[in-house]
């Protein structure tokens, strides 16, 4: 063969490699710790908003908020949704590898679901729909721990109508106790969230005497918190997926204000948290979050509010420095045009 040759077929086997089709690049993986409860995650997942930008989002689910953020601080998770109570706020103080980015599920009349959490009283004590002040005195109240939302929910409710939490009996349980609880009567008011409080309506048990919304207006419900690895050591993944989740929870805002959207985010969720009923996802309040991401800190019923309740308590010894467990920087970089 000639050198003239040689180099001709040389030439042409470098554009049929060109040519050929090249392996796609690996998504980036990133695991997101949540309570099992339908978000606008799934919706991300399911309308491919993650993918699209190159990640492959896992959920993890865990038994309680209490152990998400270990799991965030060791590395074992890369992501956590969680509230941001007691056991949060104590983890900050001690030094937690953990930053707020964003707030991704908050009480308001703006919410396009509808409220989320509710105090229920026991059908025979409300027979007509209404509870009288007075009757909450010598009740037992339902929680679901010190230290969390449902107890510093249910302590404005019963100020709201004028008793002191040390007139009744407050004990501790898990949500689905609650409704059987309810209906054994061994418990008359409970502090508790949808679907839940929706089932006990529709069961006759109980009636929906107040609403998060009404009582603590904006109150954030839980947050979005980043590890080390998308909070410091690989931000432009951080950034991505919250980019990704903003989306998702656009998708949310928008579908559940007609009857045809709702339906359509109620078949999402059942295809990843299925229920016996799947028509309750049409019909209870859902987590979702505001149309700017972006974490409150100051102002009633925010972050700083709901720390100052627990070291009021006791419950928080040594109050941390906020300011160093927040990054705004995340979900403020949505509202810029890209480059």
């Amino acid at each position: 063969m000639t050198r003239f040759g040689a180099l001709v077929l040389a030439l042409f086997g470098a554009a049929l490699v060109a040519a050929a089709p090249q392996p796609a690049a690996a998504a980036d993986e990133v695991k997101v710790g949540m309570l099992r409860l339908p978000t606008a995650l799934f919706i991300g997942i399911d309308q491919g908003y993650f993918a699209a930008e190159g990640l492959d989002v896992k959920p993890v689910f865990f038994r309680s908020g209490a152990e998400l953020v270990p799991a965030l601080s060791t590395g074992q998770i890369d992501v956590a949704t969680t509230s941001p109570g007691a056991a949060l706020f104590n983890a900050m103080a001690l030094g937690v590898n953990a930053t707020i980015v964003a707030d991704y599920w908050a009480s308001g009349k703006d919410v396009p679901s509808g409220d989320s959490a509710y105090i229920m009283v026991r059908k025979d004590l409300a027979p007509y729909g209404q509870f009288k002040p007075r009757d909450a005195k010598g009740l037992t109240v339902a929680v679901t721990a010190r230290g969390q939302m449902t107890e510093l929910f249910a302590t404005a409710y019963l100020a709201s109508v004028g008793i002191d939490s040390s007139n009744v009996n407050v004990v501790d349980m898990p949500l689905p106790d609650m409704n059987a609880a309810l209906v054994n009567h061994a418990i008359d008011i409970a502090s508790t969230i949808d679907p839940y409080a929706t089932m006990l309506v529709a069961q006759g048990t109980a009636v929906k005497v107040s609403s998060i919304s009404a009582l603590m207006p904006n109150y954030v419900q839980a947050v979005m918190m980043y590890g080390q690895r998308m909070g410091k050591t690989d931000r432009p993944v951080g950034q991505r997926f919250l980019r990704a989740f903003a989306k998702a929870n656009m998708y949310l805002r928008t579908h559940l204000t007609t009857p045809a959207g709702r339906a359509a985010v109620a078949q999402i969720y059942q295809k990843y948290i299925p229920i016996d009923d799947p028509s309750l996802y049409e019909r209870i309040g859902l987590a979702v979050g505001p149309e700017k991401l972006d974490p409150v800190v100051e102002g009633k019923y925010a972050l700083r509010w709901q720390m100052d309740q627990y070291v009021h308590q006791g419950l928080v010894t040594t109050a941390p420095d906020l300011k160093k467990f927040v990054d705004s920087s995340f979900a403020q970089a949505l509202s810029r045009p890209a480059r």
